[in-house]
């Protein structure tokens, strides 16, 4: 490892960024060919919200190394913070060209599937992913959404169970209280009025 890498990775352990973007961006300025320079320097920028400049060290970063699944994958997520869901889904499907096995180029191209109204393709996508990869908040809350719009009423159920189970984020809270109305309502209209006459003893 890069004595400058390593100094900075120690820097970034405690928290401290700006420090770790000064030894990063040395380590560029002293290396301007060098796609892991540009990398780390990129992501580390992207991290503490300077989008802009990121942009610009990622990109020269997959000019000088195409191959580099990391880079796309970056570049992928700070489109993604960007709002920019056709330039996310361009960055996220480069990087499964380059390694269709890669989780977590899977798990960000099926989340930008989703809030593009996707579903099927994101359900595509996590049908492939380990249960490991489908354990955190944010990926479950994803795959209950696909669920619950394509119908799957079940699925969704059982996923949003897992998700109240481990404990649902506070930025998500609201929208997560709107989603289980709306199964609740979805059920009813599968269901039929039939069965809760049924159900209430009517013959």
């Amino acid at each position: 490892m890069d004595p400058k890498l390593e100094t900075a990775l120690n820097f970034l352990k405690r928290g401290d960024f700006e420090t770790a973007k000064s030894v990063l961006k040395s380590w560029v300025e002293s290396s301007p060919n060098n796609s892991l320079a540009k990398f780390h320097y990129g992501m580390c920028l992207s991290q503490i919200g300077d989008l802009i400049e990121a942009e610009v060290q990622l990109h020269e970063c997959v000019v000088l190394n195409e191959s580099m699944v990391q880079a796309w994958i970056g570049l992928g997520v700070l489109y993604a913070r960007k709002k920019d869901k056709a330039k996310a889904e361009f960055h996220f499907s480069k990087a499964l060209e380059l390694d269709e096995t890669d989780v977590n180029a899977k798990r960000n191209l099926a989340s930008i599937y989703t809030g593009s109204q996707k579903y099927d393709k994101a359900l595509n996508l996590y049908s492939t992913l380990p249960e490991s990869a489908l354990a955190d908040p944010m990926t479950l809350y994803a795959l209950g959404i696909c669920y619950l719009y394509t119908e799957n009423l079940q699925k969704a159920g059982e996923i949003f169970k897992k998700l109240e189970a481990i404990g649902i984020p506070e930025s998500i809270k609201k929208e997560f209280s709107g989603l289980k109305d709306l199964l609740e309502e979805k059920r009813i209209e599968s269901k039929g009025i039939w069965t809760f006459l049924e159900d209430s003893g009517f013959d």
